[in-house]
């Protein structure tokens, strides 16, 4: 049964994981508003549930994507997992990247519009990584 909300837009990058001071060269597969599948070339070493820091380099110099991830999937050396906080603008730098990458720009402004809303219902205006917290992982 298909559970997601979000659809995925195929998107291959290089990327980085860190879970509890280990760090796994990790590649993006593909990636949605609220999660991503990503792979390695090595067993990936966290449990269900975990918290992670992936860092998605966009362009060369720029500054990385920089997500909390929880882990929602695990396979060897793939791994589902959903976001729950960005650091600084990187939600919205998610956002414009899958604008251009997306071949239903429709369904992800809907998508993105419903997030909007359910931020404003619970009263939040966006899930933020606190800087202090990057220093944790």
């Amino acid at each position: 049964m298909e559970q997601r909300r979000f659809h995925r837009i195929t998107y291959s990058a290089p990327g980085e994981l860190v879970h509890h001071d280990i760090k796994y060269r990790c590649r993006l597969e593909n990636v949605s508003l609220r999660g991503a599948l990503i792979s390695a070339d090595e067993c990936l070493m966290v449990p269900l549930h975990e918290s992670c820091r992936l860092t998605v380099p966009l362009q060369p110099g720029g500054a990385p994507l920089t997500i909390t991830v929880s882990v929602v999937h695990c396979f060897f050396s793939m791994i589902g997992v959903k976001f729950t906080g960005f650091s600084g603008d990187s939600e919205q730098r998610l956002f414009d990247l899958l604008k251009e990458k997306t071949t239903e720009p429709e369904k992800l402004l809907q998508e993105w519009d419903s997030l909007r809303k359910e931020r404003a219902d619970a009263g939040q205006e966006k899930t933020v990584i606190p800087e202090p917290a990057l220093a944790i992982f």
